[in-house]
């Protein structure tokens, strides 16, 4: 679970795209548009379940990087595109 940021550039790259409760996605577009429905991974997959269909992400990782100053990030990288979040610092 939790809040990842994206630049929003472009109208199909997400704002910010939240993992919540019970599996479900919530995408946030930058003309506004939240998508929301079921996640489900497997292995290095996951497809998002939102109206308009569904969003195959045929690769994603998680990887923390150190931003200095003692603040600790994580990326998200899903098909290429980077979603990042803090998770400490600050």
């Amino acid at each position: 679970m939790g809040e990842w940021d994206g630049d929003g550039e472009g109208s199909a790259r997400a704002t910010k795209i939240e993992f919540l409760a019970y599996g479900y996605v919530a995408v946030h577009y930058n003309n506004g548009q939240v998508l929301r429905g079921p996640a489900f991974v497997e292995g290095s997959t996951m497809t998002l379940h939102i109206p308009g269909g569904p969003m195959y992400v045929s690769e994603w990782s998680i990887t923390p990087f150190d931003g200095g100053y003692g603040y600790t990030f994580e990326n998200l990288l899903l098909d290429g595109v980077s979603y990042v979040r803090q998770i400490s610092g600050g």
